[in-house]
């Protein structure tokens, strides 16, 4: 059975799809073209699931949504504070794909040694224009109480504010190529499992696939992504020996960095040596000129 088949047979099995290893957005198969509307099923709609990378894309300005107290908040209110963001997309009825997203990500920054609010912000919007507070409030909370963090603006839970609409939702979808349709018989949202990296200033800088995040990789992207005002300098060292692979989805060791540093080291070496000898040897001139 084909990933397009498994997809066009119910959410249960594009969470299957979603929970293998390793997870991948359908081979990041990549197509072109407007973001569906939000609606239809059976394998035509199932093939419009999938993750369309736009790295280094602009996300739109002027998008209002709602947070989870119902207060309206623009989405530029993130942007420009100097901290990366790390975004999710996805709805809060969602039965389990999107509470392992969540968690997947609270595991790997924990074990990255990350701070919420002080290394990056984090944004989870719903691409549900139903969506209601009350399971906005649940979700954060439990994705808070994962990280052992209170302060709920460090992670906001965001809806579409003009409800019925989606426009906000599906122009921001659009942006960061984040394709879903609505599956009208089991009444849920089939989509992939990802989470994407913005620059400080909203542009699109690194895709992560599935449920289960590398804690290595989710800090380099975001020290990265952050322009190395996050992180450490250790961080930013070891981005010069790691570069990301777009084909195996993960930052690898760079080959030529490490020459880089190996010809450094000998160059240094060499130059400690001969200022030693040269050192030793003006001490005996001296000595015999005296």
């Amino acid at each position: 059975m084909n990933r397009a088949s498994l997809v066009a047979s119910g959410i249960p099995m594009a969470l299957l799809f979603a929970m293998s290893s390793p997870v991948r957005a359908y081979d990041f198969i990549k197509h072109r073209g407007p973001l569906p509307a939000v609606g239809g099923t059976g394998p035509a709609a199932a093939q419009n699931i999938d993750i369309v990378e736009n790295l280094g894309q602009q996300i739109p300005s002027g998008l209002l949504f709602t947070d989870s107290t119902g207060q309206k908040v623009p989405l530029d209110s993130f942007l420009g504070h100097g901290k990366p963001l790390l975004l999710t997309m996805g709805y809060f009825n969602c039965p389990q794909l999107c509470n392992l997203v969540h968690e997947g990500l609270a595991k790997s920054i924990k074990a990255a040694g990350l701070t919420l609010g002080k290394d990056f912000i984090g944004l989870a919007i719903s691409i549900d224009p139903k969506e209601d507070p009350k399971s906005a409030n649940t979700n954060q909370g439990r994705l808070l109480r994962a990280l052992g963090r209170e302060q709920r603006q460090d992670w906001p839970f965001l809806m579409d504010a003009l409800g019925a609409n989606g426009a906000a939702s599906r122009a921001l979808a659009g942006s960061v190529g984040f394709r879903y349709v609505y599956d009208e018989k089991v009444g849920q949202f089939a989509h992939a499992a990802a989470a994407f990296v913005l620059s400080p200033e909203g542009k699109i800088s690194r895709y992560f696939y599935g449920v289960d995040f590398s804690p290595r990789d989710l800090r380099f992207a975001l020290v990265e992504a952050g322009g190395g005002r996050v992180g450490t300098s250790l961080d930013r060292v070891l981005l010069t020996c790691f570069k990301y692979d777009p084909m195996a989805q993960r930052y690898t060791p760079y080959l030529f960095a490490f020459v880089r540093i190996g010809a450094f080291l000998c160059f240094a070496a060499l130059a400690t040596l001969l200022a030693v000898l040269w050192r030793k040897e003006f001490v005996m001139r001296r000595r015999r000129t005296a």
